[in-house]
C-alpha cells in the first residue's frame, strides 16, 4: 500500500527542520554570502540537472544534516567566490582536506559519513564494496565509456554535448555497447 503523507512525514524526521537557505548565484554574481559556521554549504548546479549535485543533495536530505545551498550555473557565468564544477561542498570549520572546498561526489560521501557519524544512514561504509579494488576499478573505467565532450544529466545523461548539440546516434551506441560489456563483467 502506498503510505500516506503523514506516515512519509514519520519516516523523513529531518522534514520538521527549517528548509536550507538557498542562493541562486546566477541571480547576484557579485555578491559573497555569509558562510555558516554550524553547517556545511552545498555548491550544486542551478537546475538539479547534475547527477553528481543530486547525490551529493539527496545524501544530505537522507542523512537529515542541515546544509545552506548555493546554487551554481555550470553552463553560465560563475560567482566570482566560486571555481571549478559542481557539487563542492564547504565544511563549516572553512576548510577541506587540502583547501577550501571539496568536491567529486562518492569523496563527499565519504567524509560526510566521517563528519557526521551518528546522522542516520551510512553512505560509503570504509572496509565494504565500495573500498574494494575490484568494485573502484569497475567505476574507474565506467566513468571512462562517456565521450568527454557529453553533458552528465539525470534526464538526458550524455545524449548532448555541453554546447546542447546532439551527440552521434553511433556515439550513443557504442557507450551503451561498452556500458553492457563492462557490467556483464561483474
Amino acid at each position: 500500500a502506498t503510505p500516506s503523507w503523514e506516515e512519509l512525514t514519520t519516516r523523513c524526521p529531518h522534514l520538521d527542520k527549517p528548509a536550507p537557505l538557498d542562493i541562486d548565484s546566477a541571480l547576484n554574481l557579485t555578491l559573497e554570502p555569509q558562510f555558516s559556521s554550524t553547517k556545511p554549504t552545498l555548491f550544486r548546479e542551478r537546475h538539479g540537472w547534475c547527477p553528481y549535485s543530486e547525490r551529493v543533495w539527496l545524501a544530505l536530505e537522507l542523512k537529515g544534516i542541515e546544509y545552506d545551498t548555493i546554487r551554481i550555473d555550470n553552463n553560465g557565468r560563475k560567482p566570482n567566490y566560486y571555481r571549478g564544477q559542481t557539487p563542492q561542498i564547504r565544511w563549516p570549520d572553512g576548510s577541506t582536506k587540502g583547501g577550501t572546498m571539496q568536491g567529486e561526489s562518492m569523496d563527499i560521501l565519504k567524509e560526510l559519513d566521517i563528519r557526521y557519524p551518528d546522522a542516520p544512514m551510512r553512505l560509503y561504509n570504509v572496509g565494504s564494496r565500495y573500498e574494494d579494488k575490484d568494485v573502484l576499478n569497475a567505476v574507474s573505467q565506467f566513468q571512462t565509456l562517456f565521450p568527454s565532450n557529453a553533458r552528465p544529466s539525470s534526464r538526458a545523461a550524455f545524449l548532448f554535448n555541453y554546447n546542447g548539440d546532439a551527440l552521434w546516434k553511433s556515439a550513443f551506441q557504442e557507450v551503451l555497447e561498452d556500458t553492457n560489456d563492462l557490467l556483464s563483467m561483474t
